[in-house]
């Protein structure tokens, strides 16, 4: 019941791309705090900066302000699910995978 539930909230958050657009202050919140981390890294500054990019552009574009919200304050395993993914897709999206 449990993973019928997580598909129906991840299904219910992707398909909001027709209102995706996150405000212009959590994009830059997301990609900052996201430089902050990554710069810990140690891989060089460009691949940070397209890593977050792509991180910050994913949410602006599958998320708004409060489907964000709900995903941050909502089920601590579903947020990190979503999180593993987008590491995923831009890690591999920029050749670092």
């Amino acid at each position: 019941m449990k993973k019928i539930l997580v598909i129906v909230v991840l299904t219910l958050l992707f398909t909001n791309i027709s209102y995706s657009k996150i405000s212009k202050v959590y994009y830059e919140e997301l990609h900052d705090s996201c430089m902050i981390e990554a710069l810990k890294a140690n891989v060089g500054y460009m691949i940070t900066k397209n890593y977050c990019k792509c991180s910050a552009d994913h949410f602006d574009n599958n998320y708004n302000d409060n489907s964000l919200n709900a995903l941050v304050e909502g089920e601590r395993a579903v947020y990190n699910d979503v999180v593993a993914f987008v590491v995923s897709k831009c890690r591999s999206e920029i050749g670092f995978e």
